[in-house]
C-alpha cells in the first residue's frame, strides 16, 4: 500500500511538471522531450500523460510530428483536476494490520481514521483548486535557470499541425 501511495504522489508531481512544461507552448511537445524535462523514462511518462488525456486536460497527437498539448489554457486547469486525474490511492491509508475488534480503541480506529483522512483529502483538494497549472509554471520558471543557461534544441520541441 505504501508503494502505491508514493507512486500516486509521483504521478501527480510528474503530471504537474509535464503540464507546466506544456503551458510553455501552444503547439505542445513530444513525450521524449517532456520525459527529458521530468527526467523519467518516456514509456512511464506516457502512462501518466494517458491519465491526463482521459481527464480531458491534454490531447495526444500521433505520428512523426505527434506529442501532447494542453486542451485549454493553463490558467483554466486547476491542480485539483490534475490530482483527481492521477491519484489512485488516498493520501493517507489505514494500517494494513487489522485492529482488534475486542479493543475499545482498535474496534473504532478504522472509522476514526477514515473520517480524518476524508477531511485531509477535502482540504488538499480545496487547496489545489486554488492553484492552476499556469501558477506552478510561472513559479517554476521564476525559480529555474535562465534562457541563456539553457540552449533549447530546435526541431525536438514542437508539434506540427
Amino acid at each position: 500500500m505504501r508503494y502505491s501511495i508514493i507512486m500516486s504522489n509521483a504521478r501527480f508531481a510528474m503530471a504537474t511538471h509535464a503540464l507546466a512544461l506544456l503551458a510553455q507552448s501552444d503547439e505542445g511537445y513530444p513525450s521524449a522531450y517532456i520525459a527529458g524535462s521530468v527526467n523519467t523514462g518516456a514509456p512511464f511518462l506516457r502512462r501518466v500523460l494517458s491519465s491526463l488525456v482521459k481527464a480531458g486536460l491534454v490531447e495526444a497527437r500521433e505520428g512523426r510530428d505527434g506529442g501532447y498539448r494542453l486542451v485549454r489554457p493553463a490558467e483554466r486547469i486547476t491542480l485539483a483536476e490534475v490530482y483527481r486525474a492521477t491519484a489512485s490511492d488516498p493520501l493517507l491509508s489505514p494500517s494494513p494490520a487489522e485492529p482488534s475488534p475486542l479493543c475499545p480503541v482498535g474496534s473504532g480506529m478504522r472509522s476514526a481514521f477514515g473520517v480524518l483522512t476524508d477531511q485531509i483529502e477535502e482540504q488538499l483538494i480545496a487547496a489545489l483548486a486554488g492553484r492552476t497549472v499556469a501558477d506552478i509554471a510561472a513559479d517554476a520558471v521564476a525559480n529555474g535557470i535562465t534562457g541563456k543557461q539553457y540552449a533549447r534544441k530546435e526541431g525536438t520541441t514542437s508539434m506540427s499541425s
